[in-house]
């Protein structure tokens, strides 16, 4: 009896040190990608709205890509779509929006066909990300990415520069002017942090 019981906690241990060895051993595909540096040439799997499922993001062929990282669940990204939807109507073959999100196209789907019923989008929608996200880590939504047409990244914002003003600045000469760039504080920790030193 007490030797089953050695080998039953024997057995335990062995999994609960195994377990956060496995668990390290799984890293990220791609480093996070900042302003000024170029990103890989992504391949979007799970790409909606558009021609295919699956294209790289070298494919898209405009001279500006905005990506437009956001979550059903986000208020304000959603208070965007217009907005972006303006724009990428506005400005055409030149500017490409994509909504970037990691939830399940499973979720995704359905909502965003319920939201555009009456008004159908002209962006297209990746779900299911994980490359992407990777490559431009952030907490608060909306976050936009802007890359020019090398896949460089030119800018890292929130809505408030996501403005024709700024689109155009770009396209007439390559040049972001004075945008202000987003910086993405976790208000958690920021809380924690001043509580402490209290």
């Amino acid at each position: 009896m007490k030797k089953t019981i050695s080998i039953i906690a024997m057995a335990t241990l062995c999994l609960f040190f195994s377990a956060p060895s496995q668990a390290q051993s799984v890293t990220p595909a791609f480093k996070p990608v900042k302003i000024g540096g170029r990103i890989p040439d992504v391949t979007l799997t799970n790409i909606y709205n558009y021609e295919t499922t699956k294209t790289n993001l070298s494919d898209f062929k405009a001279k500006m890509i905005i990506l437009d990282f956001w979550a059903t669940s986000c208020t304000s990204c959603l208070a965007n779509f217009p907005k972006t939807e303006e724009l990428q109507k506005q400005y055409g073959g030149e500017v490409q929006f994509i909504k970037v999100t990691r939830q399940p196209r499973t979720d995704v789907l359905p909502f965003l066909e319920k939201l555009h019923k009456t008004d159908p989008s002209a962006i297209p929608v990746v779900t299911d990300d994980s490359a992407l996200h990777q490559l431009f880590p952030h907490i608060n939504l909306p976050h936009f990415v802007w890359l020019d047409q090398t896949g460089k990244v030119v800018a890292i914002t929130t809505t408030e520069q996501l403005i024709a003003e700024n689109i155009d600045q770009f396209l007439s000469n390559d040049n972001i002017g004075n945008m202000h760039m987003k910086v993405d504080m976790n208000n958690y920790k920021s809380l924690t942090s001043s509580l402490k030193k209290q």
